[in-house]
């Protein structure tokens, strides 16, 4: 009996291939996005990193502590072989044209001293020996346009700047794991630009970053380690330099593990639409053979047989499938890998696991998917051999319908009792469970919604159209079941779509509205031209304060910190600015309170929400390793979680943090005469950028804009998979209606007609499903937003942009997708296929 299956199964080339697209498709984003990830880990854990230093001593805070007296002394130290002292320093690079280079490196650790040991090799040129003369990180000189012979200027502290030859280009080896933020643990920059010592201790300062100990022939790291322990203070951070390649690798294991867990749930959506495409494939093939199903039946054949039968077929369609995704998806690692890093070398690495994870997968999604098949396909009884259609038993449509009411109902619930925006965040949560529960019940019911919608348009349109639209609706009236099956997978992929861009429109428009109201239309502003987490230092402060017609100053200095509060510890980004700056030029929306930061802290409104914190509540701030502060809460201002959540009085931040400006803000009495002044004052440092509130608007959507262009990027895969699915069906249609078809033209029909008949059923379909999951996908981004942003649900901002382009885009799709079924419809034998069974 197995054979019996398998053979017709093969006899249906057809069915065979569009089953292996469908199931290829979706391994394809899986594997892809694995091969990805291990590849750009291996790459990042197989960088050069250095394994010539001992023990290395680092400054305990973000500022440089060590002297030429402390490398001196620790050179001194039984088994030091050398001590070479790192100087880190702020340095720009100004590009041609007067243009500031952005790098990935914090500008206060962009700069170093150059050192003949294995942190630097050239790659060209050769090394800075004298004044005059620097050496650029080769990375950033190529993406400025500078070669070695060129003239480079780099941007200092304190407004400073040098003009120096190019001598090298240089890669440089890291001790430790990598940093691109001015951060206190024990870490190592890529730096930007290298001079020679002596030149590197008058321009970026005398004393060290850190210290390198080189051990003698024989000596103990270890031995090493704690004699230096003694010889400099605890806060210092005294470690092995194998225990920081240890960390290194660490640190690249866990970017490969974000990497994954950033794209995984993309893939997981693309499998999610995959199986929707496979299990109606399946679905389809299931129904168009019942009469054979019932013949096995009648010559006895079992029904765990049958079933059997149909998961061994699952089984070799999943391996079959599961080889064409692997492969695809190991070719299409490149262009992904060229996306995602364009600056950065990256090989090639797939790794044993990648290639079972797309078995696995294939096998999974294939199986689970036509096990509902092969339970209907067992329960065909022998009578049914005498049947020519298919039937769908009503007490599965009142099961299904019930299910799908129940689904919906129980969604819109529990959002309606969790719908209070100062809701708690377990409330929220279960506001979003809500809202997947009832997407899951509107898919459901997508039966329900194909039969009640499209039946009375065919009515409405019959008489209205030309036979190709009565036809074409026709088509897709007559079996509900079959067009909400090829339509749930664009409902997925367009209710994520909607969902996603219902959010990122409700942040843009939350971002844009509390930004105004907290920033005057009469406030300039000045931000690091590097952006990331570079900063503007006190000089600049110092200086726009001495400008004419500027009278208001204060300067926003934000940074993650742990905070304790009554129901816990978290994390969250504060901003320590002076009290004056929440009473001009800043004027935060409050709710509640004073902006008085002397007597305690501002919080935001959302923030307050999540942790349940009211006025006069207390909390305890861990700036850094040495500086805690406990202050009350005063006052409670509108906000977005994008902005500082909490403001505090500056003179509470240690040191380091008060020299670390993220936005400096000023005004004075006549708004336009003191921009005017800062603009020229500035005119000549391109690393510091002038704006407005509107800057500081279009920032703030223009970066959350990017992170949701991935996610868009991402589902659009997944509905090209959906897509995929509406050729799969319209194909397996075409062959299983060749009879019809050739009736259909024995009477007069020509092949125009039965080119625009599939064109139209395609279009059909894909619409009904791109409009059942924009109804769908709009009040999820509403619960979303609500659940996120703390704000109420009719709140949202309704992305008409982007459901308007989705919906004309799957309109061509639609039209794309036709063409092949179209083709070969319009291509049938009329009298092949009327002798034909």
């Amino acid at each position: 009996m197995l054979k019996a299956m398998l053979r017709d199964l093969l006899a249906h080339k057809g069915r065979v291939v569009m089953t292996l697209i469908a199931i290829a498709l979706g391994v394809t984003a899986t594997v892809g996005s694995w091969v990805v990830s291990d590849s750009i880990a291996t790459t990042l854990a197989g960088q050069e990193t250095r394994h010539d230093v001992g023990v290395s001593v680092q400054s305990p805070g973000k500022e440089s502590q060590l002297t030429s007296a402390d490398r001196d002394r620790l050179a001194r130290m039984p088994g030091v072989g050398r001590a070479e002292g790192v100087i880190v320093g702020r340095a720009g690079l100004i590009g041609p044209g007067h243009k500031f280079v952005r790098t990935t490196t914090v500008l206060d650790r962009a700069g170093t001293n150059w050192s003949n040991d294995k942190r630097f090799t050239v790659e060209a040129g050769t090394a800075p020996t004298g004044p005059g003369q620097v050496a650029l990180h080769k990375a950033d000189a190529d993406s400025a346009g500078i070669a070695v012979g060129d003239t480079a200027q780099v941007l200092l502290s304190d407004g400073r700047s040098d003009t120096a030859k190019v001598t090298a280009l240089f890669t440089y080896h890291r001790l430790g794991p990598r940093a691109t933020t001015d951060t206190n643990e024990a870490s190592d920059a890529v730096p930007v630009v290298a001079y020679d010592t002596a030149t590197a201790t008058k321009l970026l300062g005398p004393r060290f970053h850190r210290i390198e100990l080189i051990p003698a022939s024989g000596a103990s790291p270890g031995a090493l380690k704690a004699a230096a322990r003694q010889a400099v203070s605890d806060e210092h951070h005294v470690e092995t330099g194998s225990a920081l390649a240890h960390a290194a690798v660490q640190q690249s294991d866990s970017e490969a593990l974000d990497l994954r867990m950033t794209m995984l749930p993309f893939a997981a959506v693309a499998l999610l639409v995959g199986m929707f495409v496979i299990a109606n494939t399946f679905t389809l093939l299931v129904s168009r053979r019942t009469r054979q199903f019932a013949l096995l039946r009648a010559v006895g054949a079992r029904k765990g047989q049958v079933r059997a039968g149909i998961i061994v077929e699952a089984g070799v369609l999943g391996l079959a499938g599961g080889t064409l995704g692997t492969l695809a998806g190991v070719a299409l690692g490149p262009s992904m890998i060229a996306v995602m890093r364009p600056e950065d070398d990256v090989d090639l690495t797939v790794s044993p696991f990648a290639v079972l994870l797309g078995y696995g997968v294939a096998l999974m999604v294939t199986v689970v998917a036509a096990y509902r098949s092969a339970r209907r396909a067992a329960a065909v009884p022998p009578v049914a051999a005498l049947r020519t259609a298919e039937t769908v038993p009503r007490e599965t449509k009142r099961i299904r319908h019930f299910t799908g009411l129940g689904c919906v109902v129980t969604g819109v619930v529990m959002v309606a009792v969790t719908a209070d925006p100062s809701t708690s965040n377990l409330g929220r949560i279960i506001g979003l469970m809500g809202a997947v529960l009832g997407v899951i019940g509107m898919i459901v019911l997508a039966p329900f919604f194909a039969e009640a919608l499209l039946r009375p348009l065919m009515r409405l349109l019959g008489a209205r159209s030309g036979p190709a639209v009565r036809l074409g609706l026709r088509n897709a009236a007559s079996e509900p079941r079959r067009t909400s099956g090829t339509a749930t997978a664009l409902i997925v992929g367009l209710a994520l779509v909607c969902a996603f861009a219902t959010l990122s429109a409700s942040f843009s428009a939350l971002i844009a509205s509390t930004t105004r109201a907290n920033v005057p239309p009469t406030t300039t502003v000045l931000q690091s031209a590097a952006g990331g987490e570079s900063s503007l230092t006190p000089a600049e402060a110092d200086r726009v304060r001495k400008l004419p017609g500027v009278t208001q100053v204060a300067g926003s200095r934000d940074v993650l910190v742990g905070l304790t509060y009554k129901g816990g510890r978290t994390e969250r980004r504060i901003s320590a600015i002076e009290p004056s700056g929440l009473k001009g030029v800043l004027t935060p929306h409050l709710t509640a309170g004073s902006p008085d930061l002397r007597r305690g802290v501002v919080i935001s409104q959302n923030q307050a929400d999540m942790l349940d914190l009211g006025m006069n509540d207390r909390i305890t701030l861990h700036l850094d390793a040495r500086t805690s502060v406990t202050q009350p809460v005063v006052g409670i201002y509108d906000a977005t979680e994008l902005q500082a959540s909490i403001f505090l009085d500056v003179s509470k931040a240690p040191g380091s943090l008060r020299k670390q400006i993220t936005t400096l803000y000023a005004s004075g009495p006549d708004p336009d005469t003191a921009r005017d002044s800062i603009r020229a004052a500035f005119r000549d440092r391109p690393d510091v950028s002038v704006g407005s509130r509107e800057t500081l608007v279009e920032q703030g959507v223009d970066q959350q804009s990017l992170a949701f262009t991935l996610m868009y990027t991402m589902f659009g895969v997944a509905i090209l998979i959906a897509v995929s699915g509406v050729v799969n069906t319209l194909v397996l249609s075409v062959m299983e209606r060749t009879r019809e078809i050739g009736v259909i033209r024995a009477v007069g029909a020509t092949r125009l007609l039965v080119r625009r008949t599939i064109r139209v059923e395609s279009i059909v379909i894909s619409l009904f499903g791109a409009l059942l999951g924009v109804i769908v996908g709009v009040p999820a981004g509403a619960v979303m937003q609500h659940a996120m942003f703390g704000q109420r649900l009719g709140d949202f901002s309704l992305p008409a942009g982007i459901i308007g382009l989705s919906l004309a885009g799957i309109t061509l799709a639609a039209v794309l997708a036709a063409i092949w079924p179209a083709r070969r419809a319009a291509r049938t034998d009329m009298l092949a296929a009327i002798a034909g069974e």
